[in-house]
């Protein structure tokens, strides 16, 4: 028996409401669904579930009935992501696999080398964006929540707000990232920083080893900025997945 289709759904609560607008029109248009047929609802804020079937109602609405709200049992990786700020769609990539992945937040990072700029303004406008990627990659991939978004952050900022024992930089001829990270296996925080194209500059590279970063290396392959986070992500997932002793 196929799983009911997960849809987001802010403020979660038992009873009888309408969908709205859009989340109405990707149930009956897009999957074609009708009365009787099952959702599973989720918050991507609060990390709760309900059960909802579509029922009869007053047109143009479309109608769900809202089970009791209950944890989702999503419990994210305590991976914090530093991402150095790329260009075009590089940010929105990395979010929507970072998403997936299982991490606890991620963090747009401005950095010496990154192409994009944005200003305040313009900043504001594309967070919200970057939330709707991050509950779509959550309901594709069944997680029941969505990583703290936030940023773009000057560099200095960015290391400032880590609260992570186990901190580590992407870069070239390092220690391998399995070295680096000795014997965790997911129960404590890890903070990830990856620098944008062509990587993070001399003096980031000391200000990252200052506030206690290690540099940690993929292997001899070049990677583009938003492969090498998500390659590094992977890896940390299989990691946590492992036992203490291999």
């Amino acid at each position: 028996m196929p799983k009911p289709l997960r849809v987001p759904f802010d403020g979660l609560a038992p009873g009888v409401c309408p969908l709205g607008a859009p989340l109405a029109r990707y149930v009956t248009r897009v999957h074609r669904l009708g009365p009787g047929a099952a959702l599973c609802l989720f918050d991507p804020q609060t990390g709760l579930e309900a059960d909802g079937e579509l029922v009869d109602g007053p047109s143009p609405e479309v109608w769900c009935r809202v089970g009791a709200p209950r944890p989702s049992g999503y419990r994210p990786l305590p991976v914090h992501l530093l991402q150095g700020l790329g260009k075009a769609d590089k940010p929105e990539e990395v979010i929507r696999a970072a998403t997936a992945l299982g991490v606890a937040s991620v963090r747009l990072v401005q950095t010496e080398r990154s192409v994009a700029r944005l200003s305040p303004e313009r900043g504001g406008g594309r967070l919200e964006r970057w939330r709707r990627i991050a509950v779509e990659a959550a309901r594709q991939s069944g997680r029941g929540d969505i990583p703290a978004l936030t940023g773009p952050s000057a560099l200095e900022e960015a290391l400032a707000s880590v609260d992570a024992e186990v901190r580590v930089a992407l870069a070239a001829s390092a220690e391998p990232l399995f070295f680096r990270l000795g014997r965790w296996r997911g129960g404590e925080p890890v903070a990830l920083l990856v620098g944008p194209e062509g990587g993070l500059g001399a003096a980031e590279r000391q200000l990252a080893a200052s506030a206690g970063f290690l540099p940690a290396s993929l292997g001899s392959t070049t990677l583009r900025t938003e492969l090498a986070g998500v390659a590094a992500l992977g890896a940390l997932v299989a990691l946590a997945a492992a036992p203490i002793d291999s």
